[in-house]
């Protein structure tokens, strides 16, 4: 046994030997040479410059160079740094890393330490006084073999959420033309503009009372989106849910979210966000509408699912507490329907947005006999802004209410963006608003479920 031991491992030694020796003997070294000084001669030199000796022969190079590979990509800052290569049609990869932080003091001052919601329970609505990093976004992004296959993955870290750190939103997209992409992963339900857009496009420091009350979440699925006729976009989306955000296979119910929006830019490009920080020469206009559709169900279990329980009444309420529709009983299953209209305008740093909403619960189960099938909430948001210096120093204003049969909310405030080194994403703001008997609940905006008082947020929106 030992002598077959010691012949096999002298037969690994003979075949690295030759391996060696027959590198040796071959010309990689003049080939990658070659290719180096072909690339740098086909190098746009606004990517990157060539790695040092590129362009010498395999004479004048160093002994180390006939090992080091060619650069094929070089590193550029653009939005983000990207990984970008120099001849794509040789190397079709890019990478993009970028970095969003929102870092915000709220304030609240409460005219109630505590309410009583529709269900007969207590519900504590104290001050706040905190800060807090409330959106943190690393960002990895590009395209691979192809420039029409990109990939998206946001990675969120924050201090006011249960789960600090977590994949927000994972997607592939190919681009078929510009009126068709076609994607996959986890991405947004595309119910309402203002949660469409980007929370760092947002007019103030957070999205309105009522986009918070009434918009869907992220779900995994299938969407498509584009603009198949000038000025004419779209968005449409299969997903699991209205709300499966961080949810496990085994807590979902069988029935997808069906969510779409239709919107027409008749005058030319909106652009991005609620501010007209392009200061447009010629006054541009966007309307639009939604429509979402969700069947929810208690899950596998039996048990009211964690999806249902982001759906709140007027008040406030959890749809699904005990005790909420009559005593002791409990909503297991129920139909959402979501229609909203949209429409903005914008023109010489001057902008006015607003939206509308109407939900239907229907088809209402429960574990006991309730007195009505349907619950209809509605509200709106509308929104002001004018810059006092153009792209440095904006002044807004903002009113929403939520409508309901359990009670009714609203918000109303005004602050200010100062965008630093004028640059859209980059900007310092301020806003106070007085909120009544808030319907809505979520730890990111401040918003807590009944509360009446005095918001107040700073924050610094950072983007790289």
């Amino acid at each position: 046994m030992h002598r077959i031991s010691i012949l096999w491992l002298l037969a690994v030694l003979a075949l690295l030997t030759f391996v060696a020796s027959a590198k040796g003997d071959s010309s990689p070294g003049v080939l990658k040479a070659e290719q180096g000084a072909q690339l740098e001669h086909e190098t746009p030199l606004q990517f990157a410059p060539a790695l040092p000796g590129a362009d010498l022969t395999a004479s004048e190079c160093p002994p180390y160079a006939s090992a080091v590979t060619p650069a094929t990509h070089g590193i550029v800052y653009d939005g983000g740094w990207i990984l970008r290569p120099f001849v794509p049609q040789q190397s079709p990869f890019e990478l993009k890393v970028s970095l969003q932080n929102q870092f915000r003091h709220t304030g609240f001052a409460n005219e109630e330490a505590q309410v009583v919601n529709s269900a007969g329970n207590i519900v504590p609505t104290p001050p706040l006084n905190a800060f807090d990093i409330n959106r943190g976004r690393l960002i990895l992004s590009g395209y691979a073999w192809d420039p029409s296959l990109e990939f998206y993955t946001n990675f969120d870290y924050n201090t006011v959420s249960e789960n600090q750190f977590q994949v927000l939103m994972a997607w592939i997209r190919k681009s078929f033309s510009p009126g068709l992409r076609v994607s996959y992963g986890i991405g947004k339900v595309p119910g309402t503009w203002e949660w469409l857009e980007a929370a760092q496009a947002t007019l103030g420091a957070e999205r309105s009372l009522a986009t918070t009350f009434f918009r869907p979440s992220m779900t995994a699925g299938v969407w498509v989106d584009g603009e198949p006729l000038t000025g004419v976009h779209y968005h449409a989306l299969v997903g699991n849910g209205f709300n499966t955000f961080s949810l496990r296979s085994s807590e979902l119910d069988t029935n997808f979210v069906y969510s779409g929006m239709l919107w027409w830019e008749p005058f030319g490009e909106f652009g991005a966000g609620f501010s007209d920080f392009e200061l447009h020469s010629e006054a541009v206009v966007r309307v639009g509408n939604a429509f979402t559709y969700n069947r929810a169900a208690d899950d596998p279990n039996g048990s009211p699912g964690p999806e249902q329980t982001a759906i709140r009444l007027s008040d406030g309420t959890p749809v699904v507490e005990t005790g909420v529709l009559a005593p002791g009983v409990t909503l297991q299953r129920f139909d959402l329907s979501l229609y909203t209209v949209h429409a903005g305008w914008k023109y010489a740093g001057l902008s006015l947005s607003g939206e509308y909403f109407w939900r239907w619960l229907t088809h209402l189960q429960a574990d006991g006999p309730i007195l009505d099938n349907a619950i209809f909430d509605h509200g709106f948001f509308v929104q002001a802004a004018a810059f006092l210096r153009p792209q440095s120093l904006e002044l807004f204003a903002r009113g929403a209410a939520v409508f309901g049969p359990f009670g009714n909310g609203s918000e109303v405030g005004a602050g200010l963006n100062l965008y630093l080194f004028q640059q859209r994403y980059q900007r310092f703001t301020f806003d106070v608003a007085h909120v009544e008997d808030s319907p809505a609940q979520q730890d990111r905006t401040g918003f807590m479920a009944g509360a009446s008082g005095v918001l107040f947020r700073t924050q610094f929106w950072l983007s790289f």
